[in-house]
């Protein structure tokens, strides 16, 4: 394990995270713009539009944004030393969750304001407004989801569970624009990493049960 004077500071985890997802998806959202293909149907536009597209239906997607939260929330959550106590506990689980909340603040303002900077216009509109809100409300619950991942036991297993199963339901019931030729291969490649993450998680926990069974005394 790196020592703790290499890591990031936790307080700077989530925005790091934040200000990533946020201007990087409102970049690749431009890219069409910046090679002047808007004016192309999507199905006839070039090959690197093509796979700006592909990144920007990821991006773009609702749970993307909850997996950068969760991801700030287990990041910010760990600590270099063993845990001392429930108080130790209860600290990460508080670190977690306002990773979680900062992390899609920033993501908010920095995908908005690289907006403003292709677009012009004014910063804080009503769909800012709007998601800075869902931020405060959905970030510290999916910060604290990031940090019970490492939890031991059904609720570390659940807690991991939450992104790759709320991707799959998202293809499901909220699918990528059928006239964009990138829909079916994100639907694809969102199922295929989550199935597989799934199965990783599933057997972290099966190899973990058996050693704690082995642990409790008789």
């Amino acid at each position: 394990m790196p020592p703790e004077r290499d890591r990031l500071p936790w307080p700077a985890i989530g925005p790091v995270i934040g200000l990533t997802l946020g201007a990087v998806d409102s970049v690749v959202n431009h890219i069409p713009v910046l090679l002047g293909e808007t004016g192309a149907a999507r199905a006839d536009r070039g090959p690197a539009s093509q796979a700006a597209e592909f990144l920007s239906l990821i991006l773009d997607a609702g749970w993307a944004w909850a997996a950068a939260a969760v991801l700030a929330g287990w990041l910010a959550s760990r600590s270099p030393r063993p845990a001392a106590g429930p108080a130790a506990g209860s600290a990460g689980m508080l670190r977690g969750a306002l990773a979680g909340a900062l992390a899609l603040l920033v993501a908010t303002s920095a995908y908005y304001a690289t907006d403003l900077l292709f677009d012009g216009g004014g910063w804080w509109g009503i769909p800012t407004r709007y998601w800075l809100i869902g931020s405060l409300v959905l970030g510290p619950p999916l910060g604290l989801t990031g940090a019970l991942i490492h939890r031991p036991g059904p609720i570390g297993t659940v807690a991991a569970l939450v992104v790759p199963g709320g991707a799959t339901v998202q293809m499901l019931i909220l699918p990528p624009p059928a006239e964009s030729l990138m829909a079916t291969p994100v639907r694809l490649t969102v199922w295929l990493a989550a199935s597989l993450t799934v199965v990783l998680i599933v057997r972290r926990h099966a190899r973990r049960s058996p050693r704690r069974a082995r642990a409790v005394p008789s």
